[in-house]
């Protein structure tokens, strides 16, 4: 457990507000990117962000000590994403694809279709199967940390992550995704 993290909580806990920024700081951009690969919108990511902290802040004297703070605030930002799709059934699951190197024309062309494919798919996943892949290859966290975001056995994440890979792997198989890789390897 990090004690630091645990000494600001605890003065925060008993008024000294202006510490919440050290916590807001470090984790904005973590959970701001949860959000954006749950919604895959960068605007309503960025919101939800800001409400995550302050529900965060609102109830911060129930905070338990128990698990790490980002634990606590991952699970915040999940089930507030969870609760906006509910909210906004009729969202278009459309994302940005940064190239890391420069390719060409048929490549990025390529390259953006198979990420607007894979995100759709994502996109159309049961919340629980979305958090877990999000968590695990979006933020990378741990079995064990997920288990601790999601309030969840180890072995739930596994047979979780599992499902998920096998539910992608379907719905990219329906996409034609696999063949877009094959014509990639062509070129």
């Amino acid at each position: 457990m990090n004690e630091a993290e645990f000494d600001i909580i605890r003065r925060i806990q008993n008024g000294q507000v202006n510490d919440y920024e050290l916590l807001v700081r470090k984790y904005q951009s973590a959970v701001f990117n949860v959000l954006l690969h749950m919604l895959h919108r960068e605007e309503e990511a960025r919101e939800l962000t800001q409400d995550v902290f302050v529900k965060a802040y609102e109830h911060l004297d129930a905070f338990n000590f128990e698990s790490k703070f980002y634990s606590w605030i991952y699970r915040i930002a999940i089930n507030s994403a969870i609760s906006f799709r509910k909210k906004q059934r009729h969202l278009m699951f459309t994302g940005y694809f940064p190239q890391l190197f420069e390719e060409t024309a048929d490549e990025l062309m390529m390259e953006k279709e198979k990420n607007m494919l894979l995100h759709k798919a994502i996109g159309r996943l049961k919340s629980k199967y979305k958090a877990v892949v999000v968590l695990r290859y979006f933020q990378q966290l741990s079995y064990n940390e997920i288990a601790e975001v999601l309030h969840v056995s180890e072995s739930k994440v596994k047979s979780r992550l599992f499902c998920s890979r096998k539910l992608l792997k379907e719905m990219l198989q329906e996409t034609g995704y696999f063949e877009i890789n094959e014509k990639e390897q062509n070129i």
